[in-house]
């Protein structure tokens, strides 16, 4: 079992002109300028900037991508199944997939491989006995993770680390967020489990990053 729900951040970027050769610290102490004198300013700057700088193509490139993943390999706890892509269902929490044997992947996120935190859930266990991700806690730095779409392309992850947090106070948006790194977290249930409630104390997140 395992559920996460997920808050929707929406950030709102402002735009900030600041590139201005006519911007001083105080703006008390600017003069007043002429259009001749307001327009010299932009010739010279355009007679300087015909060039391209060699390094433009180095500096401006990321060459990360993500992929839809399809299956998963986790070598460390011989793990090796199939992905499902779901969404989040009517109460805000991260749909589940049905199987035991299956792992699911937040669509709704981010593509392992690309800059930001994609997430992948499965089981810990079910009635029956142990479930697909039933050993993910014993999981060390520097397992790795593999993640393949449907054509075969694959991305490497990277084990950096393992929290727990309450089922209900998770930081969602360092699991689910953007991240200027390529991560992809895994997620299970873990703790005590409520009978009466039917669900986990709390939730187990492996951090692994893109290997490069």
């Amino acid at each position: 079992m395992y559920t996460m729900r997920v808050v929707l951040l929406v950030l709102v970027l402002l735009p900030i002109s600041a590139c201005s050769a006519g911007i001083s610290s105080n703006p008390s102490e600017e003069k007043a300028k002429t259009p001749k004198e307001q327009e010299k300013p932009t010739t010279q700057m355009a007679s300087t900037t015909t060039s391209p700088s060699q390094f433009a193509d180095t500096i401006i490139k990321d060459e990360r991508s993500g992929i839809v993943p399809a299956t998963i390999e986790i070598p460390a706890i011989d793990v090796s199944t199939s992905i499902e892509a779901v969404g989040l269902k009517e109460n805000g929490e991260m749909a589940v997939t049905e199987s035991f044997e299956t792992t699911a992947w937040y669509e709704g996120g981010y593509k392992p491989g690309e800059p930001g935190n994609a997430v992948i859930g499965g089981h810990v266990d079910s009635r029956n006995g142990p479930a697909v991700f039933y050993k993910l806690n014993k999981l060390s730095k520097g397992d790795e993770i593999i993640v393949k779409n449907k054509e075969g392309e694959k991305r490497t992850f990277v084990v950096m680390e393992k929290k727990e947090y309450p089922w209900d106070d998770a930081p969602l948006k360092s699991i689910f967020g953007y991240s200027p790194a390529s991560s992809l977290n895994l997620i299970t249930c873990t703790g005590d489990f409520d009978h009466s409630a039917r669900n986990y104390s709390k939730r187990l997140v492996v951090y692994t990053e893109l290997k490069s």
